[in-house]
């Protein structure tokens, strides 16, 4: 997975006229594929009586690295969701979609001029939206007996991890807490280290935040 990963920073409706024809940008942040069909189909009955909705996404998780899809949805072939896909590509975005829904107004754009249409009305969109970076973290779990509690609890801090919960049992306690993938190798050993290998330390879950 990478390190870090650009996402929209927020979910934005853009109006963008062109000769006749009224196009809507709509643009959110989605994780899967499901989220992105159901948004993708919430557009379509929002705008149930357009020309067109056209869709794009790019998706990059652990289950769907690099996934690609787009639609022309009646357009001509490849005039519609590619434009509006490179697009997304191009601002260096994933887990995005953006629905681009057309008016048709009576004047024939023609090919050259539906790949500017559907492109630029998603760019602009893009620009409304804004650019959030994320970055890679691994939640971890840390679990020790209490004679070592001070020294687990020290070693995450002292690593900057961000520690979310602390559970307490008979036999010992159990810390859960955010790392950021450079420096996890170096608090394990450390915390191996420093309570003579009477500690368990497992990645839960790696997560963008």
């Amino acid at each position: 997975m990478k390190k870090k990963i650009m996402i929209p920073q927020s979910s934005v409706e853009l109006k963008n006229k062109v000769k006749d024809s009224i196009f809507w940008g709509n643009i959110k942040y989605v994780k899967t594929k499901e989220e992105a069909e159901r948004f993708t189909e919430f557009i379509k009955e929002k705008y149930h009586d357009a020309t067109h909705n056209v869709s794009a996404f790019l998706l990059n998780n652990k289950s769907e690295e690099n996934f690609k899809y787009y639609d022309d949805d009646g357009e001509p072939a490849k005039s519609a969701g590619p434009p509006i896909l490179e697009s997304i590509k191009g601002m260096g975005l994933v887990n995005t979609i953006i629905v681009v829904t057309r008016y048709f107004g009576g004047t024939q754009l023609g090919i050259g001029g539906l790949i500017r249409a559907y492109g630029g009305t998603a760019r602009m969109t893009i620009n409304k939206a804004g650019i959030k970076e994320l970055k890679l973290y691994f939640y971890v779990k840390t679990s020790g007996n209490y004679n070592n509690i001070g020294t687990i609890l020290g070693q995450i801090e002292s690593f900057s991890g961000e520690i979310k919960k602390t559970t307490y049992r008979d036999e010992g306690v159990d810390v859960f807490y955010y790392i950021k993938p450079e420096v996890f190798d170096l608090l394990k050993g450390k915390l191996i280290e420093k309570t003579g290998n009477k500690v368990s330390v497992s990645t839960l879950k790696k997560i963008y935040l």
